[in-house]
């Protein structure tokens, strides 16, 4: 149940028009930083779309059961079922196993995290009083939250260390029929399924040893069905020599396909432990990459970008070039629009001291605050399209120049035609009055 801590702050007018002031500082690295990264991404679009361009004119299909020698250093494109006849892989502290191609142990914490929540009101004399209140509450996750950032560490502290960490595990080699995958390909294969924990013979770590509700102890290997039966483990085997039944505060659980440690599945607490383990079956992918060998790699073009291409499924060379060209079109749009948000943040952080110093007169203030607003907005507009402009000036000033001269003509034409029928329309009008 979440829960929260408020603490109150007085701001003095003088102190309001000070922080004013330090935002501008902030608005221009805000401004500097989204003009670096528009022209970035603007070059960024070109480059690669020169790229997918050149190689898309000379990839070749080749055959996927034998190498072919006359292709070496070439750039190809085959499709086949992913596989590898290396061993089985195995988790090495639970045992899970698999003969799938990678296999991944995912830990997650249950963990409180902070968030904060910030209310200002404006007082006699230009003062204001801010109220910041920060809300606790609890999630899984598998990144560790470093609780000791937390405004209130008074009951909300999470662990440095877990017992146990995520891991993955890779068969080595992955192969397509004759060719051999590279790490730049193997890390894309991440269609991962969830492993059904019914069909897998777990093994329970040593620090947690069976003791049965009764007296009674047992050395028979722990079972699914066991588990779910709330047995209790205890630390060290000297405790559970004992034969006695106190119960333990650590548990040991199987929920459907999930391990709990220390935790009652329908009631996690904080420090609880929750594993999921998860394969990438072999399926078939379709790649275009350079042939080195009977390896399969990426390849730089003529202007040093690597390329490497993987699409799930069969699929032509051809669509997975527009594929890569759609993608990387979108990602340019995505970039546009984080650096006009960033942009418009940067011009607001400058105006905000306007606004502040009108607090004296607070109708005012309203109305400045509105204004500056609009102000920042035509101000991003204006230098997030000159941005753009410039920088495909420099990446590409054949098509900027053809740009020009096609939007100069088309003014210039509008202007003749105007003049045009000025003329006709006075000797239309001598007509009518003759």
């Amino acid at each position: 149940m979440a829960d929260s801590v408020s603490v109150s702050s007085h701001h003095s007018y003088g102190s309001r028009v000070g922080n004013s002031f330090k935002a501008i500082l902030w608005g221009i690295v805000l401004v500097i930083i989204s003009i670096v990264l528009l022209a970035w991404n603007e070059k960024n679009y070109v480059e690669q779309k020169a790229a997918l361009k050149e190689w898309a004119a000379i990839v070749q299909e080749a055959t996927i059961n034998q190498v072919n020698s006359e292709l070496e250093w070439n750039e190809i494109h085959v499709s086949w079922q992913t596989a590898s006849d290396a061993e089985a892989l195995k988790d090495s502290t639970f045992w899970i196993t698999t003969d799938n191609l990678k296999l991944k142990r995912t830990v997650e914490m249950y963990q409180w995290y902070e968030d904060g929540h910030e209310e200002c009101h404006d007082n006699y004399w230009w003062s204001e009083d801010c109220t910041t209140t920060y809300t606790y509450d609890t999630k899984w996750d598998e990144d560790a939250i470093d609780s000791n950032n937390f405004h209130s560490r008074n009951w909300h502290e999470n662990p440095s260390t877990w017992d146990y960490e995520s891991d993955e595990r890779i068969k080595e080699p992955i192969t397509l029929w004759a060719y051999t995958l590279t790490d730049v390909f193997v890390n894309q294969l991440s269609d991962y399924k969830t492993i059904n924990l019914s069909e897998q013979e777990i093994t329970i770590p040593e620090k947690y040893k069976l003791i049965a509700e009764q007296s009674t102890q047992t050395n028979e290997p722990t079972t699914v069905e066991d588990n779910n039966n709330n047995y209790l483990y205890w630390d060290t085997p000297a405790e559970a020599n004992t034969g006695t039944t106190v119960a333990s505060n650590e548990r040991f659980h199987i929920n459907g396909n999930q391990i709990y440690i220390w935790a009652d599945p329908t009631k996690p607490a904080v420090w609880d432990l929750r594993i999921t383990f998860s394969s990438v079956k072999p399926y078939t992918v379709s790649i275009v990459w350079k042939q080195m060998g009977n390896e399969l790699t990426s390849y730089k073009v003529s202007n040093w970008r690597n390329i490497n291409l993987l699409s799930q499924g069969n699929v032509s060379a051809e669509d997975m070039f527009l594929e890569a060209q759609k993608e990387n079109k979108m990602i340019t749009w995505i970039i546009r629009l984080v650096g006009l948000l960033l942009m418009y943040c940067g011009f607001a952080s400058m105006l905000k001291f306007i606004e502040t110093i009108a607090k004296v007169l607070p109708f005012l203030a309203d109305i400045i605050w509105v204004w500056t607003g609009i102000i920042a907005l035509w101000l991003t507009l204006i230098v997030w399209f000159l941005t753009i402009w410039i920088a495909w000036l420099v990446v590409r000033p054949v098509i900027w120049i053809c740009c020009l001269v096609v939007a100069a003509g088309g003014i210039f034409l509008l202007i003749k035609s105007k003049k045009s029928k000025a003329p006709a329309k006075e000797i239309t009008n001598e007509i009518i009055e003759s």
